[in-house]
């Protein structure tokens, strides 16, 4: 009996083969003689001989943990572990080395690439949370347009944002990888969560400071994203140097900060 083989995974063989790297998530998959290649995006140009070989049974364990063993609870972000390289020999292959390094993104992406997909809209996700969350519905759209940006960020997520806040666009491709994202995350959720309860309970401060000053935030901010606390793990947003808190503050001030800091997208 012939193996059943995904039309997904067909499919993302060929676009694979018809250009020299394609980014998928956190990982590049390039054509090599024998099959296609798969390492971390970082690795991209180092020689294949300066990295170990990783069987597809070794994926799943490698991509549960950072080059630090922090815990990863979002597959698509871009702390995956360097120095390893996977050959997929056939579109199967890929299929499982895929499935074990991030789960669901080749399903979303062929959906994305086919015209099947089906975002789910920022209120239609809040509306129906329950529990402790049941109050991010009331975050108006400016400020759950925030929470995205700065959830989704690419320090922070690989995956393209394709689920929109209100009449506002899709995140824009730059910077991102082909995996798409049809709905918001569990840490966007909990950010979101921590949004709207800071902003309901706590008072308001008025601070006028001078462009120079501004600038010097603005610096602060980089360095605090360049050089985050390695003790923290990815999930823990109550840390306030969790970087999605720190992004979301920025969010908050980029009216205020110089001009570079805002790009097209704001």
């Amino acid at each position: 009996m012939t193996p059943f083989v995904s039309p997904a995974a067909s499919a993302l063989w060929e676009c694979v083969s018809a250009v020299p790297e394609l980014r998928f998530g956190p990982l590049s998959l390039s054509r090599v003689p024998i099959g296609i290649e798969v390492r971390p995006c970082q690795d991209a140009g180092l020689a294949a001989s300066s990295l170990r070989v990783i069987p597809v049974t070794d994926l799943r364990t490698l991509s549960q943990t950072d080059d630090l063993g922090r815990f990863r609870p979002n597959k698509a972000s871009p702390n995956l572990m360097r120095g390893w390289a996977h050959l997929a020999t056939d579109p199967q292959s890929l299929d499982a080395a895929l499935d074990s390094l991030i789960p669901g993104g080749l399903a979303d992406w062929y959906a994305a690439r086919s015209g099947t997909a089906n975002a789910v809209p920022w209120q239609q996700y809040a509306d129906r949370q329950t529990g402790m969350y049941r109050n991010v519905s009331a975050l108006n759209e400016p400020e759950a347009e925030e929470v995205a940006r700065a959830g989704c960020h690419e320090r922070c997520c690989t995956r393209r944002r394709l689920w929109t806040v209100g009449d506002r666009p899709p995140e824009a491709p730059s910077g991102k990888s082909e995996v798409p994202c049809l709905e918001p995350c569990a840490l966007l959720l909990e950010l979101a969560r921590r949004a709207q309860r800071s902003n309901a309970s706590e008072e308001r401060s008025q601070l006028t400071l001078p462009e120079s000053d501004l600038a010097i935030i603005d610096t602060l901010f980089d360095i605090a994203l360049d050089h985050p606390d390695a003790s923290l793990r990815e999930g823990d947003l109550s840390a306030p140097g969790n970087p999605r808190r720190i992004l979301l503050l920025r969010e908050k001030l980029l009216p205020w900060l110089p001009a570079k800091t805002r790009g097209s997208g704001h």
